[in-house]
């Protein structure tokens, strides 16, 4: 029975015991891990996706390899291979780095160095990509720029592009477009120039020279031409008047027309004096020529032009080409303009059928002489008559007019104007009228000079005029009514006997109710001559002077 159970206990024992035995058994005979195994597996499977084009799982593989046993000099090959053809070419520029620096001779170096070659190839293929893409970012937002009328920031945008470019014609090209827009034709010249060292299109360019010579004719006449204040005309510089609305004068070189700068420092005072020398008025006259002289303010450039059209075309003329036409108003009236082949012929009014006519001859260099003008002054019509000189300088004028403002006298009047080299110096005036029968007949006459004082510089310092003699002379005795108003007009007069103190009293010739009718000595019509004397005397005055200061720095 003993026995039984000590069997029994023993096979109880041996079957606990027997699983610990095996197992440890087992586990004795396993072999170990090998690191250098797992390397080469790795760097196998790296080369197996890599021959497959998974370059990402290739890479893994390869990292996996270099964690086993870094800086191996294959892997670091490979790792820069795959990187490379996975498109991250600094991480594999990193690889071929730790190469060179481990490696500098070793096995792989020949492909190492034509790795190298693809790497910096694909730098610079990422450089040009950039440098493309931010060239159209800035072209296409010059062009937008352009498009809504900011030049000055379009010219930045294209010369930033063609900083990224330096060999492409197109932003060259759109930037003289832009400087030829804002009216900066030497340099836009200059751009057109550059685009046609670039461009190798050959009509392209011949188009740009033509545009080219096109500008150089634009500098030029921005050096010698003048434009119209009122139309916009384009003139030579020495032109008198605008052929095509005869505005002016535009005597841009003339001492007297740069009187009255509006410049800091000048100042024009113009005195008035009765003829017993009895101080009357001082006028100070506005300035006239915001950019300093006359030639400055009218020099021409295309803006100017085009802002003189615009204002014109804003009040309701209208042009063809540069060559004014015609005016109207919403309620049908009209002012219209006969162009000749060379200049204005007519201007006539619908409204009021005014007719104003002219006759001018050609005085060369693309300059027409005025020979008769109808000029309208304050309601008061005159008809001028030009003669010049061989200078093509006005040597005298003949005004007629009928004074409808006082009695309806005929007057004429004659300026005769004297030079010094080209400096106008002095002015000679006589007008007058013979009146009619039924009034006594009169004569009148009077006369008067202009005289002008330059300083050293050549800009007038004084400008004086003086009534030198003023006669009425009734020739035969008045008619009717009219004795009773003569005698109340001048009570002393005699028949054929110079009215006494006319100069002071002036020329009386009627009654309009309690109001005297005058005819008064008006130079309106002599505007050329000078535009500070252009005046109609009031009566009893006799002498004017014009006094003028300037800057140091201004000259005519």
């Amino acid at each position: 029975m003993r026995t039984a159970l000590a069997v029994l206990l023993l096979a109880v024992l041996l079957l606990a015991v027997l699983p610990l035995v095996a197992t440890s058994a087992f586990a004795q005979d396993a072999p170990a891990t090998n690191p250098h195994d797992e390397f080469t597996k790795a760097f196998f499977f790296g080369k197996k996706f890599a021959d497959l084009g998974e370059y990402a799982s290739a890479y893994e593989q390869f990292a996996k390899a270099d964690a086993l046993e870094p800086d191996q000099a294959p892997v670091l090959y490979d790792m820069a291979v795959v990187l490379a053809r996975a498109g991250r070419y600094s991480d594999a520029q990193v690889k071929v780095d730790r190469y060179l620096q481990l490696f500098p001779s070793g096995a792989e170096r020949a492909n190492v160095a034509k790795l190298q070659l693809e790497l910096e190839f694909q730098r610079e293929l990422q450089k040009k990509r950039q440098t493309d893409q931010e060239y159209a970012d800035l072209f296409n937002r010059a062009k937008f720029t352009y498009a809504h009328g900011d030049l000055g920031e379009a010219l930045r945008l294209f010369q930033q592009a063609e900083q990224l470019r330096a060999s492409d014609a197109a932003a060259v090209f759109d930037e003289a477009v832009v400087l030829e827009k804002q009216g900066e034709f030497a340099k836009a010249i200059e751009r057109y120039r550059r685009y046609a060292e670039l461009e190798t299109n050959v009509e392209k360019k011949t188009s740009v020279d033509e545009r080219i010579f096109a500008l150089q004719h634009e500098l030029e006449d921005m050096r010698t031409k003048i434009v119209c204040a009122f139309c916009g005309y384009k003139l030579p510089a020495g032109a008198t008047w605008c052929p095509r609305c005869w505005h002016g004068p535009y005597l841009v070189k003339s001492a007297v027309w740069n009187t009255r700068p509006c410049v800091d420092g000048a100042s024009a005072t113009r005195a008035t004096y009765f003829s017993d020398e009895r101080f009357n008025r001082n006028d100070v006259l506005p300035c006239l020529w915001k950019n300093g002289s006359m030639l400055e303010t009218l020099r021409y450039t295309p803006s100017r032009q085009r802002a003189i059209q615009e204002a014109r075309r804003a009040e309701g003329w209208t042009y063809a080409n540069d060559v004014l036409q015609n005016w109207s108003d919403r309620q049908g009236n009209q002012i219209r303009y006969t162009q000749g082949a060379d200049y204005c012929e007519k201007i006539s009014s619908t409204s009021g059928g005014e007719v104003l006519t002219y006759t001018a001859h050609a005085g060369g260099d693309g300059i027409w002489l005025l020979d008769r003008e109808d000029l309208i002054v304050d309601a008061q019509r005159y008809t001028n008559h030009y003669e010049y000189d061989a200078a093509g300088r006005i040597a005298r004028q003949q005004v007629s007019y009928e004074n409808g403002a006082a009695c309806n006298h005929v007057i004429d009047m004659t300026a005769d104007y004297a030079y010094a080299n080209d400096a106008l110096v002095a002015a000679t005036i006589k007008g007058g009228y013979d009146g009619y029968t039924p009034e006594g007949a009169p004569r009148v006459d009077w006369q008067a000079s202009v005289a002008y004082t330059y300083d050293a510089n050549a800009r007038v310092m004084k400008e004086e005029l003086a009534v030198t003699s003023f006669s009425k002379t009734y020739t035969q005795k008045a008619q009717g009514a009219l004795r009773d108003e003569v005698s109340q007009l001048y009570a002393n007069m005699r028949v054929r006997k110079p009215i006494e103190n006319v100069s002071r009293s002036g020329d009386l010739c009627g009654a309009s109710g309690n109001q005297l009718l005058t005819n008064l000595i008006d130079l309106r019509p002599f505007y050329a001559l000078s535009p500070n004397l252009a005046i109609a005397l009031q009566n009893g005055v006799t002498r004017a002077v014009v006094t003028f200061t300037y800057p140091d720095a201004f000259r005519p």
